[in-house]
């Protein structure tokens, strides 16, 4: 597991934990590789900035295993984090923390998602309640991660394929599913208890 971390100048609370591709940017089949693949979803930034504003501590964990197939290496990834996250605090929002997995399925290791490694390591990390944390992913790994980590999993459906599609057979029942991140976050926002006055997605 690779861990970064950045202490914030403000008080997060609460948290939320994101998978990276097919969340915050849009997904390759063939791994992103370099800075000039990643691109941000519009509203992705939209979110990020406004959970930024609203203090909540937003974590990203993601499988990389692209690592160790030998798809992108180490000064790429880290190219590509930097880039990230330069982007979301220059679009206004912020990252606290980021959990990646460089292993492949079958090295069988405690950290890649459906395993609940990660989010684990992040909840201890930032003392996180993960009764009353969300994860938000694309897959059915992230799901079942955070199922077997003990928080909420919701799904973004963003070329509505169906939860159904997932086949998940999670004891907590079927997860919530959203099309986009903006709409995610505006609904999460009625259980975080915080007032939407305006439509964030409405342009000035």
């Amino acid at each position: 597991m690779i861990i970064w971390l950045r202490r914030p100048d403000w008080e997060p609370s609460p948290f939320l934990l994101l998978d990276r591709d097919g969340v915050i940017n849009e997904d390759r089949p063939d791994y992103i590789k370099h800075r000039h693949e990643f691109r941000f979803y519009p509203d992705a930034l939209q979110a990020l900035r406004w959970l930024r504003e609203n203090r909540i501590g937003v974590i990203v964990v993601s499988n990389q295993s692209g690592l160790n197939r030998g798809i992108i290496s180490w000064d790429d990834l880290w190219d590509i984090h930097e880039a990230m996250v330069a982007g979301i605090r220059e679009a206004g929002g912020d990252i606290l923390g980021t959990f990646y997995c460089p292993h492949r399925p079958e090295e069988a290791c405690s950290c890649r998602k459906p395993a609940p490694g990660m989010i684990k390591a992040a909840s201890d990390i930032f003392h996180i309640a993960l009764k009353e944390t969300c994860l938000i992913g694309d897959r059915s790994s992230d799901l079942h991660a955070a199922e077997s980590a003990g928080c909420r999993g919701i799904f973004l459906d963003r070329f509505a394929q169906g939860i159904d599609a997932l086949r998940l057979d999670a004891a907590n029942g079927p997860a919530e599913s959203f099309s986009n991140l903006m709409e995610a976050v505006l609904a999460l926002s009625k259980s975080w208890k915080i007032p939407t006055t305006h439509d964030p997605r409405a342009k000035s």
